[in-house]
């Protein structure tokens, strides 16, 4: 495999996890949530050990706001789907 496409999947992959963790903070109440941040935490620790440029960084971070307003707006919809069946007949 190409190491550009490696590197590239490698980078949404981490961006995914940080990005699902960091919606689901935002949505679950409790003490749980703050478990889902530290997770974030780590990947981003992780993630920012491996690649040490600034450029690639920098793209995982917009890649995980990316992937956590993606997430955040698919829990909106799906609540609000299962709310109001009668719009969605």
């Amino acid at each position: 495999m190409n190491e550009t496409v490696k590197t590239s999947l490698v980078v949404m992959f981490y961006s995914l996890l940080t990005g699902i963790c960091m919606a689901l903070f935002t949505q679950i109440e409790g003490f749980v949530k703050f478990l889902f941040s530290l997770l974030a935490l780590y990947i981003g620790i992780r993630y920012f050990r491996r690649f040490e440029t600034v450029g690639m960084r920098v793209l995982y971070i917009v890649l995980a706001l990316v992937f956590t307003f993606i997430t955040i707006l698919s829990f909106v919809v799906y609540t609000f789907q299962q709310q109001n069946p009668e719009l969605f007949q």
